[in-house]
């Protein structure tokens, strides 16, 4: 459940490289808590470029550019972030993301935890 209180950290950070060009995305990465939790951090350090984040209960799919085809993404503008609620994680349940974004070289961090 999503709380009204400043942003908890609830399990580790991942850093998700976006690969190639702007229609590429990057590897799928597993995101894990030490307790339950459906809320996640999602920075973008890029001073020049949109990323667009995919959040998964299951550990193959695909993600695209808004407007390429029917995908939810969540876009993060340039050097920004935004805490978005999600698919619960916890110890014994994985949730996974990918991130493609406008420019190669992008990179996206994405933290689990609660809080706004």
């Amino acid at each position: 459940m999503a709380n009204n209180i400043a942003f908890q950290q609830m399990g580790k950070t991942v850093s998700v490289a976006v690969i190639g060009s702007a229609n590429t995305q990057s590897n799928i990465v597993t995101l894990t808590a030490l307790s339950p939790c459906q809320q996640y951090y999602l920075s973008n350090p890029d001073q020049s470029n949109n990323v667009y984040v995919k959040i998964s209960v299951s550990s193959t799919f695909n993600v695209s550019l808004p407007g390429t085809a029917p995908d939810f993404v969540i876009p993060v503008p340039p050097y920004s972030y935004k805490v978005i609620t999600g698919p619960q994680v916890s110890p014994t349940a994985n949730v996974y993301a990918a991130v493609i974004g406008d420019g190669s070289n992008a990179v996206c961090y994405i933290t689990p935890g609660e809080g706004l």
